[in-house]
């Protein structure tokens, strides 16, 4: 009789050390850890910015049609639906809507040469002193 218990429990002990084996060797079904697909898109545009000098044609745009844009252009990229750009401008009394539309024109003719998805455009009025003022 203890010759049939511990044969039982060897071959019991065979059994779960088998099952176990198999379980942590199979290979898992789990998803690898991925960036939010938001950071990847928002790598993706700083370097397609950069890469296509996106602020200076810009820049030199708005200039070109009587503008005085500041040198610092603001982004704030959530996801390619929601794409804003701040344009701080110089030597503007007031902000009229033909204006801002003008501006919006200028900067998704720009981003659709480059391939790029259009963006909100914000335009801020700041005076010859640097003090800002909302337009």
């Amino acid at each position: 009789m203890r010759g049939f218990i511990k044969s039982l429990f060897i071959l019991f002990s065979v059994i779960v050390i088998a099952a176990a084996l198999i379980k942590y060797n199979q290979p898992s079904n789990e998803r690898p850890v991925q960036k939010n697909p938001d950071t990847n898109y928002n790598e993706e545009i700083g370097k397609k910015l950069q890469n296509t000098n996106f602020t200076k044609k810009i820049i030199v745009a708005l200039r070109a049609a009587g503008y005085y844009p500041d040198s610092t252009i603001g982004y704030l990229i959530e996801s390619p639906n929601n794409q804003v750009i701040t344009i701080p401008l110089h030597n503007l009394d007031k902000l009229e809507k033909s204006t801002e539309s003008e501006i919006q024109n200028i900067v998704n003719s720009i981003a659709e040469t480059n391939d790029l998805q259009l963006f909100i455009v914000n335009v801020r009025l700041i005076d010859a002193f640097t003090t800002s003022k909302n337009g």
